[in-house]
C-alpha cells in the first residue's frame, strides 16, 4: 500500500490536506509481481517434515532468500506441448498473429517450433437488411483468408 494525498483550497493552495493508504498502480504490481516470479526459488521437501532450498537454487541464489520470496515445489507444466493427463491441449494448431510481439505473436505462441501460413475460407453472414416487422434477411459471403498456424 502507499499513501496519496490530495490538496483542497483556493486554486489548489493546499489549506488543507487529504492523505489515504491506497493500492499501487496495477502495473507497478504486475512488475513486482514477474519480478519476484523470475527469481522465484525452488524447495524441496525432506522427510523431516520442513523444506529446503534445492542444491540447484543454492548455489545459484547463494542464500538470498527473502521473506517475500515466491516458493515452489515442482516445475509448472508446459503448454507448449500437449499432455492429456493435465488436459494440456498444447499451441500445435493454434492461431497466432506473426505482426504481434505480445502473447498472441507467433513468436511467444509457438514456442520456438514457427508456424505456416495457410489459407482459409470461410463464410459470413453480409448484406443484411432489416424488414418492418420483425425479420432479418441476410446473404452469405464467402472470404479467402491468409491465416498463421502455429507448427
Amino acid at each position: 500500500m502507499e499513501i496519496r494525498c490530495k490538496c483542497h483550497g483556493v486554486s489548489g493552495s493546499c489549506e488543507l490536506k487529504t492523505c489515504w493508504r491506497a493500492a499501487p498502480e496495477f502495473r507497478t504490481i504486475g512488475a513486482i509481481l514477474k519480478e519476484r516470479f523470475r527469481d522465484s526459488l525452488m524447495v524441496e521437501e525432506s522427510n523431516q517434515g520442513g523444506s529446503n532450498l534445492s542444491v540447484r537454487e543454492k548455489k545459484r541464489r547463494r542464500g538470498r532468500k527473502r521473506p517475500e520470496s515466491i516458493l515452489y515445489y515442482e516445475k509448472s507444466p508446459s503448454f507448449c506441448e500437449r499432455d492429456v493427463t493435465l488436459e494440456v491441449h498444447g499451441t500445435v494448431g493454434r492461431v497466432c498473429n506473426r505482426s504481434s510481439r505480445g502473447v498472441d505473436g507467433c513468436s511467444s505462441m509457438c514456442c520456438g517450433r514457427g508456424y505456416n501460413i495457410i489459407r482459409r475460407r470461410r463464410t459470413d453472414r453480409c448484406n443484411c437488411k432489416f424488414h418492418w416487422c420483425c425479420y432479418v434477411t441476410c446473404k452469405n459471403c464467402t472470404v479467402d483468408e491468409w491465416i498463421t498456424v502455429c507448427k
